[in-house]
């Protein structure tokens, strides 16, 4: 029985290799795929608001989107009438030296307007 799966064996490699450009052919490998399916009902989320747990979340939430958008928007807010009252002084300072032929001294425009950390950059 070995000679004859010997044999087969040459008949069959000498087949494969007779063609010099084509691949040896290979038997596919048949995988079993489970056609068993599982449903999954779908279940909504069920919130307690009367749970202290669940009302400290929503409050997070709540205060974490205020904070996460109001600070910018404030700051940007803050900074462009910023922006506005420096161009006002500008005005008044040219004005003055126009008038007077002297700027105006660093402490009368720091009563005007209070320098802000922003000023240094």
């Amino acid at each position: 029985m070995a000679a004859t799966l010997g044999g087969r064996s040459k008949a069959f490699s000498a087949a494969n290799t007779s063609c010099s450009c084509s691949a040896p052919r290979v038997a596919p490998v048949r995988t079993t795929i489970s056609t068993r399916r599982t449903s999954h009902k779908v279940r909504a989320i069920e919130l307690d608001f009367s749970d202290p747990d669940t009302q400290l979340s929503v409050a997070g939430l709540v205060i974490g989107v205020v904070l996460g958008v109001g600070a910018p928007a404030w700051y940007i807010n803050r900074t462009e009438r910023d922006e506005e009252r420096l161009e006002e002084l500008r005005a008044m300072n040219r004005a003055t030296f126009k008038e007077t032929g002297e700027y105006m001294t660093d402490d009368e425009i720091a009563q005007i307007r209070k320098p802000k950390w922003t000023d240094r950059r």
